[in-house]
């Protein structure tokens, strides 16, 4: 979420590639049928339950839990994949624009790496994508393995959901 201080800039030419990218791939993803899942605040509750209100649930119940749970996870992995596209994006973009500029930069014996970094520096278009880079992969570390995480509880609720059933 942008700063109150970073709202008030105006975008730059990097901002707006970036949001027509963005622009671009929510199509492609309405297109292909995908782009109208939204988040339900209900996986929560399901992932808070105690054991006694595990025992109280109905087969029924499991099986709307885990697919509930499963949604949650398609919406998590589109928002991932979302990220690491505009990752992507402004990795290919900094590769593009440094190429043409990384003779330029350092000495003879400068080690390629700090070359690399020396020009990205120089240049306010790809500060900002580096800047986007490293917000980007924070967003996606705080999200590591959540669908993994959540792939279990539905798994789990759904062999609940078969064990209440043929309890009957």
């Amino acid at each position: 979420m942008p700063s109150e201080n970073e709202s008030k800039t105006p975008p730059t030419k990097v901002d707006e590639r970036r949001a027509k990218i963005a622009r671009l791939l929510e199509e492609y993803v309405v297109k292909i049928g995908i782009g109208k899942i939204l988040p339900t605040n209900e996986v929560e509750k399901y992932l808070n339950l105690t054991q006694p209100e595990l025992r109280k649930m109905s087969a029924e119940d499991c099986g709307e839990a885990a697919y509930l749970i499963a949604k949650s996870m398609t919406y998590i992995q589109l928002e991932i994949n979302r990220i690491q596209a505009d990752i992507n994006w402004c990795e290919n973009f900094i590769q593009w624009t440094v190429a043409k500029i990384i003779q330029t930069v350092g000495g003879q014996y400068t080690p390629f790496d700090y070359k690399r970094t020396l020009a990205i520096q120089q240049n306010d278009a790809t500060s900002a994508a580096h800047k986007a880079i490293v917000e980007a992969k924070l967003r996606i570390d705080a999200m590591a393995f959540i669908t993994n995480q959540l792939r279990m509880v539905a798994q789990t609720l759904e062999g609940l959901q078969q064990t209440k059933r043929s309890q009957k």
